[in-house]
């Protein structure tokens, strides 16, 4: 009897200590990790209008995105923006992709 109720033990800590990772898993990837915030006020930057896409790389459109961020920061200072973020919302719409949030 000992060894049936040894066993069901251990499959219940077995079984919660599989619960807890697939927690810590679907959770970590549900957030994407970015700021909304900052994501769309650098998404907003340009007002909505459009903007026409050009042969310019990933890496240039974001130190555009960076020098503008820089200018925004000193005229009107935003201590709640994430500098990194609000650059990615910034490229994406330089380069008329979606928005990560809706």
């Amino acid at each position: 009897m000992s060894y049936l109720v040894r066993q069901v033990v251990m499959g219940v800590i077995i079984g919660i200590a599989v619960l807890i990772v697939a927690l810590i898993v679907v959770n970590h990837s549900a957030s994407s990790g970015v700021d909304k915030y900052s994501y769309t006020k650098g998404y907003d930057a340009f007002g909505g209008a459009f903007i026409p896409t050009d042969g310019r790389s990933r890496e240039e459109v974001e130190a555009d995105c960076e020098s503008m961020y820089r200018g925004r920061q000193l005229q009107a200072p935003d201590a709640k923006l994430i500098e990194k973020d609000w650059v990615q919302g910034c490229a994406d719409v330089a380069q008329n992709k979606d928005s990560r949030f809706k």
